[in-house]
């Protein structure tokens, strides 16, 4: 006989219990099916096949990726609008081939068709629960790749046309020829997740279609991620969320720039820098309100010196070093010494310091010191004009700072404008950047390429030049002819002392410029006075009424045109080790 089990006696709510937990096993269950079926989807977009085609012949970056889907715009991407405007409105005829219809279509689709060196990739983020859910849009994102090689002869003019953050990034990071500047040498988890691997895969792509890849980015946030109602709260949500986000992205800052950069190689410096590491721009003091010196750094720029020294002095007049008042700050950071010598008021910059030096080393926002702000500053006025949005590259009419923003900035030095040498004065004058330049505005690479022009030309007329009688060698070198007076002009093709004088004194211009001295009318004539040619065809030709400065303009003129010889000929080993100096 089988034996009976023993009955056990269920305590009251066993069962409820019991079904409750097998219900919440049954949910959690449910739960991880959702997880696991939730699928983010990556589209990537390319919107000319044309740029595609030739930047990468062989097609590598076109193919999808496991982390993207990738589609080139056709003509269907046109518009509605713009296919009406061709159609008619009001035409009942069947719609016409677009690409019939607008040959040009190429040109609507991508925005920025006529800059061959651009290419706008656009990328978007899908979101399904699971498969009986429905797909939702989830993300958004824009880049532009810029191929920096191809305008690098006019780099700053190029990026100032097609979008104004494109120039913002271009203006505050490369100098006029596409180099860096030497001063940069709350959103949920599920939300990150999408956007990392949206901006992640386009970063792919992009190393796809170009080897010396790098990204740049300037962090911001979009509106409804701000969670506060008070705009101080809100500027700090936005910089945390941004940063957070692109750092894990292996984003890393470019100098005290507010820029962030990444590198696709896993052996660059910035991929092994912790997040903890990277530098964090400086963080502003908040110092109580005073009236009077908010008035005051609102006006500085307005007042003379002699106005703004009355103020300080009724303000801080007897304000120890320790005041609190001294730490008074505008909006984006800048004390009283920031202020003062950008507006060229020494007057006031020298009794400033003397009352409390201490501000010399307090930062700004962008974590500058009143040297470096001043630096920029004189920087930017060197080479940029701006109007509104626009701005425009003035390097090559800038003439000279006048001497009371220099007297300011050797202040900033603990120097006296008075006690500075001839040479570091005309440094400072012209805005020389690397501390060598010659006559303080002639650089170590300006030089070295003006000499490079002098030599090369000096063996093509006299050593070349002299297989061919006077009238063929008149004919060969015509151009560097163009500023001689006309009776010397004609006499060298007759006269071989004449052609032989013209020849040496390229290579006095030459020696010149190794000597390290300005090639001019004084130092050339110094130099063939001193010299034991015989005979002495240089001077005879300069005595005669052959003119230095006119070989000498022709030299400079010659240098601007052999710029891509002297490039190919010296590479960049050649110019390595000079100091560097901004253009």
């Amino acid at each position: 006989m089988t034996p009976r089990r023993a009955s056990r006696k269920v305590p009251p709510g066993a069962k409820n219990h019991h079904r409750e937990r097998k219900g919440l096993r049954r949910k959690r269950r449910a739960d991880v099916h959702n997880r696991l079926g939730a699928r983010i989807g990556i589209n990537l977009k390319l919107y000319s096949r044309t740029k595609a085609n030739r930047w990468d012949a062989s097609h590598a970056s076109f193919e999808s990726s496991p982390n993207y889907t990738l589609t080139i715009a056709d003509s269907q991407d046109v518009g509605e609008d713009v296919r009406e405007m061709y159609e008619g409105s009001d035409s009942e005829s069947p719609p016409s081939d677009i690409e019939d219809l607008i040959p040009h279509w190429q040109d609507i689709v991508d925005e920025h068709s006529e800059f061959d060196w651009l290419e706008v990739i656009e990328g978007r983020a899908t979101y399904q629960q699971n498969s009986r859910s429905p797909v939702e849009d989830s993300g958004h994102c824009r880049a532009l790749l810029v191929r920096k090689s191809e305008i690098m002869d006019t780099f700053w003019e190029d990026m100032e046309a097609p979008e104004h953050q494109l120039a913002e990034l271009a203006f505050e990071l490369f100098d006029r020829f596409g180099s860096f500047k030497t001063t940069f040498q709350g959103a949920s988890s599920e939300t990150r997740i999408r956007s990392s691997k949206l901006a992640g895969a386009i970063l792919e792509l992009a190393s796809k279609k170009s080897k010396r890849f790098i990204g740049i980015t300037g962090p911001g946030v979009a509106e409804d991620e701000w969670t506060s109602v008070t705009e101080d709260d809100i500027s700090q949500q936005t910089e945390d969320i941004a940063l957070s986000f692109w750092r894990k992205l292996q984003f890393r800052g470019i100098g005290c720039s507010r820029w962030l950069c990444y590198s696709p190689d896993t052996r660059h410096k910035s991929r092994s820098l912790a997040i903890e590491h990277d530098f964090d721009l400086p963080h502003v003091p908040q110092v109580p309100d005073t009236p009077e010196i908010d008035s005051l750094m609102k006006n500085i720029s307005v007042i003379d010196d002699a106005e703004c020294l009355k103020r300080l002095r009724k303000v801080l007049g007897d304000a120890s070093p320790e005041d609190i008042r001294w730490e008074a700050r505008d909006n984006h950071g800048n004390t009283l010494l920031h202020l003062a010598p950008w507006s060229s008021k020494s007057q006031s910059t020298r009794w400033i310091i003397q009352r409390n030096s201490g501000l010399l080393s307090r930062l700004n926002s962008k974590g500058d010191t009143p040297l470096e702000a001043l630096g920029a500053y004189m920087e930017r006025k060197r080479t940029i004009t701006q109007f509104r949005f626009l701005r425009t590259d003035v390097s090559d009419m800038f003439t000279r700072f006048d001497n009371t923003i220099l007297s300011c900035l050797c202040l900033l030095r603990g120097l006296a404008i008075e006690d500075i040498s001839e040479d570091e004065h005309s440094r400072l004058k012209f805005g020389c950047t690397c501390g060598n330049c010659l006559g303080g505005f002639l650089s170590p690479r300006v030089l070295d390429m003006l000499l490079f022009s002098a030599e090369t030309i000096f063996d093509l007329i006299y050593t070349v030049g002299n297989r061919y009688d006077g009238h063929e060698w008149c004919r060969y070198y015509e151009g560097l002819l163009e500023y001689l007076p006309d009776p010397i002009a004609q006499s060298l093709t007759i006269r071989d002392d004449m052609r032989t004088g013209f020849c040496m004194l390229w290579k006095y211009l030459a020696t010149c410029l190794r000597e390290r001295m300005l090639p001019t009318d004084e130092n050339v004539l110094l130099l063939v006075r001193n010299s034991n040619d015989w005979p002495p065809h240089c001077r005879n030709f300069i005595q005669k009424g052959g003119s230095i400065s006119s070989a000498a303009t022709m030299l400079f003129q010659q240098t601007m045109e052999l710029e891509q010889l002297y490039d190919f000929e010296k590479g960049p080993a050649g110019v390595a080790n000079m100091p560097k100096s901004k253009a």
